[in-house]
């Protein structure tokens, strides 16, 4: 067999590890709370599919679902089914996603959840390696849940969520100068692409995640290397690769580290418009994760636009007062 013959045999072979690996995690049900959620929400849009994903399907699957902020994607065929409204429509293709809040009465209690709308066209260029920065492909790298009650985008999602488990591996990749396991590069991978946010989690936050996932980073990062053609060798225990990425892998994550800081100021002030009670959701998720308490100020909460930067600014310093400098060095 010719080496163009075993490429191709090689990528059939890894496509298919990783359609198997996504489908096994779709598979599973619901808990109950975000089954309720997930139905009040196909109601609100019908026709749409529904990616979950986040606190509520990993880490936080034992805690109190009053407690918990679930996180949903809804997503369509196009942007005019979708939203009613222009302006929503056009916020949307310029910074996506739009984030709203959502809320249900439920035997456990009122439950919560945020949910993002994309189209179908639109999710798939924003995961794969079209697009510079992390925010979509590094979040569906991760173990997400497919809800298509029509089955009509069903084999689509499948390959988004491929094409961003692909994207992720092989721009974390270049961050590896030596052998490294899977736990390694995702520990890494999952890191730098907090940093290319205002994410407020803490150091233990992505190890804790990839604990959660299970054998998640084992089974799919090797197939995904070899669709990125970086050809790994070795096994989970210590991969190498004889095809090193191209391009300075650390620059470009400074960068997306630069560009972040602004789309994240741009997706928190737009999210004061459409996301209600948004600012209050983002100083909750801030002390949930890290233990800081930014407080909230009646003025901020009348006037989300011009509090939500004075909140941020708040956040780093208290976050700069909390982390104490590291010992000095003995002379």
């Amino acid at each position: 067999m010719n080496n163009t013959g075993l490429n191709a045999a090689a990528r059939e072979r890894a496509e298919q590890q990783l359609l198997e690996r996504i489908r096994k995690v779709s598979a599973p049900a619901l808990s109950e709370p975000a089954k309720i959620l997930l139905d009040a929400l196909l109601e609100k849009f019908p026709g749409a599919a529904i990616l979950f994903y986040g606190s509520g399907a990993s880490v936080s699957s034992h805690e109190n679902p009053a407690d918990i902020i679930f996180d949903f994607y809804v997503i369509g065929q196009d942007y005019e089914a979708l939203y009613a409204s222009s302006l929503l429509h056009a916020a949307n293709k310029l910074v996506p996603p739009n984030v709203f809040y959502f809320e249900t009465p439920s035997s456990f209690g009122t439950l919560r959840a945020k949910y993002a709308v994309l189209t179908i066209d639109h999710l798939e260029k924003l995961v794969g390696p079209a697009t510079f920065h992390s925010y979509f492909w590094a979040r569906f790298a991760q173990p997400c849940r497919i809800y298509d009650p029509a089955n009509v985008l069903t084999t689509r999602l499948e390959g988004a969520l491929m094409s961003a488990i692909v994207t992720f591996c092989r721009r974390t990749a270049g961050l590896m100068t030596s052998a490294f396991t899977p736990h390694n590069l995702w520990l890494s991978g999952l890191g730098v692409s907090y940093k290319a946010e205002l994410r407020a989690e803490d150091s233990e936050r992505a190890a804790k995640l990839i604990k959660s996932y299970g054998d998640w980073a084992d089974d799919v990062t090797a197939p995904a290397l070899t669709l990125a053609g970086l050809a790994p060798e070795g096994n989970a225990g210590a991969i190498t690769l004889p095809n090193k990425p191209q391009g300075n892998a650390p620059l470009a994550w400074r960068m997306r580290a630069f560009a972040g800081a602004f789309l994240s100021v741009l997706r928190l002030l737009k999210g004061t418009q459409t996301f209600r009670g948004g600012i209050d959701y983002i100083a909750w998720k801030i002390k949930r994760h890290s233990g800081v308490d930014i407080g909230i100020t009646e003025w901020e909460r009348r006037h989300p636009m011009l509090g939500a930067p004075r909140a941020a600014l708040r956040y780093y310093r208290l976050r700069a007062a909390k982390t104490p400098p590291p010992p000095l060095s003995p002379k």
